[in-house]
């Protein structure tokens, strides 16, 4: 790897070093290629360039591009600290400060673990940095720079500095055009820093100031791009306009790496008609329910959008309650994401897995999601309880974190105790999803429809696919994955003469035809490891008919026998049941046939539906039992 050198300047009195830690050893480590293809750069060490005063030559350097050379002349060393990050920051303030460099460590980690960090350098920023690093310099010139800078308040956004893209390394992402147009997230997802970190609401810059920063790194790119196709051999500036005509490289991409880039829609209307005239592509976090107004994705798409990443994290309502985005719904997603694809705009969501909802039936059902809808890419993360999140606490509190090695806190490795599977179990699912979501069928399928930019699409899944082959196992699936899979299942209640209420339900008349025809009715089963017990537990929703509750003993028989666990079936939700779904459900040959493989239990039968069962002794019952301690 080559060693970065730049000349030292002449016309400045000082040197600042940036570096963006990223360790050799990490098996993810992006190649060349693989940088090129789907990765672009942080802003953090760009902006605090630009708020770096003019009297300093400052240098940056990006270790995932290339190496450090700590005899490098310098006289302050600064670094952006993630927390799976922090071993090797520390690793690297510790080789300068041997060298007697000052280093300043700033970031989401410094800030909420500044005593940990505060043994590793010599100041610390916590917080936002604009209004903090221009004080901090004149401290260290005057050498008195203090041991901690904390943010009082966060920076106004109007007249911001734009960020020194210019000292990225050329050709080495997918764009380093990238800009930002908010700050903060009102939403509070418990396993996110954003809001935390950035605020809980969110601050916009001046449309006119963000499209006159774009304008510039527009000009400055497309130059760049012609000096060097005039300066490489024939060939090379032939493949260099090669990609440029395939969308491979163009600089007109742009990313814009707000964490909520459409957390208003008046001003993203009018930004994305600012945007238009400049004839720009450009790609987003947004959210997904962004999908649910035509009007605003169509303007997006004119406007020059070709991307947006989605934080989905779940298929699985439970799972969203449970970190605080009940926002995200689930029965929308497909029309959402077909709403995105309409106008050509590829679609990237965020899965997490490991929620205390979650068991080992999360993988493959993520999976088959993602492919059926034709997603372009999707990025699988293991759900990590980062510092300062409310995740963190919790978990901390319960006991829960078993591993404090902050490299593994990178999205990709479980540090936890997950509720309804082993660590070993989360671990094998999410290396077995990406195996299977970039395999080449899966490619093939989910891009077969795309409607532009079909080669730098490919290219992408491609590489995704290298770097997923090479860092990750293969994974499996435990066996009892694929029952709680086969026991889920929609099913239409054909047979809905005489419905009986659920009592839990307060609803006592007779079922009311006017609500729905026939046709229109159905049996959701979901089932779901149980969180405490060694049990299977099976919720029914909706209606249940006596055709259903044959179908359900079927394939509790058949979970039964390959599970060898424990089953609960609760009808605390069910809707409506006919007297023969109940009686089906009463069978004793039909029981008698699960019970060499495992005990049933009905939770909540007997205050659902006992009054309406005419005359239909059930006691004695073992399956009505509600103790489920023995399950």
């Amino acid at each position: 790897m080559e060693l970065i050198r730049p000349a030292r300047s002449t016309t400045r009195t000082k040197t600042l070093l940036l570096v963006d830690p990223y360790p050799r050893n990490n098996p993810y480590h992006l190649t060349a290629s693989e940088r090129r293809a789907v990765w672009f750069p942080k802003l953090s060490l760009p902006v605090i360039a630009a708020y770096t005063p003019e009297t300093w030559h400052v240098e940056l350097i990006d270790e995932a591009v290339r190496d450090i050379d700590f005899e490098h002349p310098c006289d302050l060393v600064g670094l952006s600290v993630m927390t799976c990050y922090a071993p090797r920051a520390y690793e690297i303030a510790a080789e300068f400060r041997k060298r007697g460099k000052k280093v300043v460590l700033g970031g989401v980690h410094p800030t909420y673990c500044p005593d940990e960090a505060l043994q590793h350098c010599d100041a610390i920023v916590c917080g936002e940095a604009e209004d903090l690093w221009p004080e901090l310099i004149a401290d260290f010139e005057a050498g008195a720079m203090k041991r901690v800078y904390k943010m009082e308040k966060f920076p106004s956004l109007e007249r911001y500095r734009s960020p020194r893209v210019d000292l990225l390394s050329p050709d080495a992402y997918m764009t380093r055009q990238c800009s930002f147009t908010t700050r903060g997230c009102h939403f509070d997802c418990e396993f996110c820093s954003v809001s935390p970190f950035n605020g809980k609401t969110t601050r916009r810059r001046p449309v006119q100031e963000v499209v006159k920063e774009l304008t510039h790194i527009k000009q400055w790119i497309r130059s760049e791009l012609v000096d060097r196709m005039r300066n490489e051999p024939l060939w090379k500036a032939f493949l260099t306009g090669l990609r440029i005509r395939l969308g491979i490289e163009d600089g007109t991409i742009f990313a814009f790496v707000d964490d909520l880039h459409n957390s208003n829609r008046a001003y993203c209307r009018e930004l994305w008609a600012a945007l238009k005239p400049l004839n720009i592509k450009w790609g987003c976090q947004s959210t997904l329910f962004l999908g649910d107004d035509e009007e605003m994705v169509k303007l997006a798409a004119e406007s020059g959008c070709v991307s947006v990443f989605v934080g989905m994290e779940s298929l699985d309502e439970d799972c969203l309650e449970e970190t605080n985005k009940p926002f995200n719904r689930v029965q929308k997603f497909s029309q959402e994401i077909k709403m995105f694809h309409d106008y050509g705009i590829m679609v990237n969501p965020g899965i997490v897995f490991g929620f205390d909802n979650d068991d080992e039936s999360v993988f493959e059902r993520a999976v088959e999601f993602l492919v059926k809808n034709r997603v372009e890419l999707a990025y699988f993360n293991v759900l990590t309880p980062l510092p300062g999140t409310a995740l963190y606490e919790r978990y901390n509190r319960e006991g829960r974190i078993f591993d404090r090695d902050w490299a593994k806190y990178d999205g990709k490795h479980v540090v936890f105790y997950p509720s309804r599977m082993t660590p070993e179990q989360l671990q094998e699912g999410f290396y077995w999803a990406n195996h299977r979501f970039y395999s080449l069928p899966s490619i093939w399928y989910r891009l077969l429809g795309t409607k532009q930019r079909f080669i730098a699409r490919w290219e992408m899944n491609r590489e995704f696919r290298k770097l997923i082959k090479r860092a990750c196992p293969r994974g499996t699936l435990s066996p009892v994955a694929k029952v709680l899979k086969n026991l889920q299942a929609k099913l239409p209640a054909l047979d809905c003469e005489h419905l009986i209420p659920n009592a839990l339900h307060a609803i006592k008349q007779r079922f009311d035809a006017t609500s729905g025809p026939a046709h229109e009715l159905w049996l959701n089963i979901k089932a779901k490891r149980h969180d405490r017990f060694a049990a299977l537990v099976v919720e029914l929703e909706g209606t249940l008919d006596r055709l259903n509750a044959q179908e359900l003993l079927k394939r509790i028989k058949e979970a039964a026998e390959k599970a060898r666990l424990d089953i609960i079936v609760n009808f605390e939700h069910l809707k409506h049941a006919t007297p023969d779904a109940l009686r089906a459900l009463l069978d004793g040959e039909a029981l008698k046939a699960i019970m060499p493989y495992a005990r049933v239990r009905y939770r909540k039968f007997k205050a659902a539906f006992e009054a309406s069962l005419q005359g239909l002794s059930i006691s004695g019952l073992e399956m009505l039992s509600e103790d489920l301690q023995d399950a």
